[in-house]
């Protein structure tokens, strides 16, 4: 039993640790995502700048910015609490297991939420960001105001079918063009590829607080019946 004990404790301990990076990764990831060089404030502020735009285009942007944000404080917590279970996996208090398995359950489902709503939301993302960025072509002045998402990510013009007009204002430098890529493109591209990792890190992640919680229910009953013995024996 005493063995037996031991070995769950080694595994809850690893589990945590194991929580601990991968809430790291979760947060890490997620803030990558929202200010991966100054992407948010720069797409905010370009957003602001479009007179007319569609309000709903707005809100499905700053919702899928939103889920992220969760994202990166729910990661944050995962990582305290796996560091406070590592530091405390040795502590078979019934009370301090109950009150992590509940936080870890509370964050699971918080996370897994998020996570859900920010993927089967990226297409939709990157769909009112090209409205946005074709919106944004309409005239010569709003054509300037995509210049700092250009520096971001060393691209010319908004879309592909817009990127001729951004050529001829000399919006895109002298020619050749030395960035012929349009924006909308390279985008796309970072959306799909964060994106990925954040699912496989998430989906990871939630494999792990499965365990935590699995070990935490059996050392919170071993404890229990330790505690108990002696009244029994």
């Amino acid at each position: 039993m005493v063995c037996g004990n031991s070995c769950i404790k080694l595994l809850f301990f690893v589990v945590n640790f194991f929580i601990c990076i991968f809430g790291a990764l979760i947060c890490g990831f997620s803030l990558w995502a929202n200010l991966d060089k100054d992407f948010g404030s720069h797409l905010s502020d370009f957003v602001r700048q479009i007179d007319g735009i569609d309000v709903k285009l707005v809100n499905e942007i700053a919702e899928y910015q939103a889920s992220l944000w969760i994202l990166v404080a729910v990661g944050g917590l995962l990582f305290i609490v796996g560091f406070f279970g590592c530091c405390g996996a040795g502590c078979e208090s019934p009370v301090l297991l109950g009150l992590f398995i509940f936080i870890i359950v509370i964050l699971t489902a918080i996370e897994l939420g998020a996570t859900v709503f920010a993927m089967t939301n990226r297409e939709e993302f990157v769909s009112s960001i090209q409205q946005v960025l074709e919106k944004s072509s309409s005239t010569p002045e709003l054509r300037k105001n995509i210049k700092p998402i250009q520096n971001v990510f060393q691209c010319c013009g908004a879309t592909a079918q817009t990127q001729n007009l951004y050529i001829d204002d000399g919006l895109c430098g002298p020619k050749p063009i030395a960035h012929p890529d349009n924006c909308f493109n390279r985008i796309s591209h970072m959306v799909q590829s964060w994106g990925e990792s954040i699912v496989v890190v998430a989906f990871l992640l939630l494999a792990i607080e499965l365990f935590a919680v699995l070990f935490s229910c059996i050392l919170c009953r071993s404890s229990q019946d330790i505690r108990y013995t002696p009244y029994y024996s």
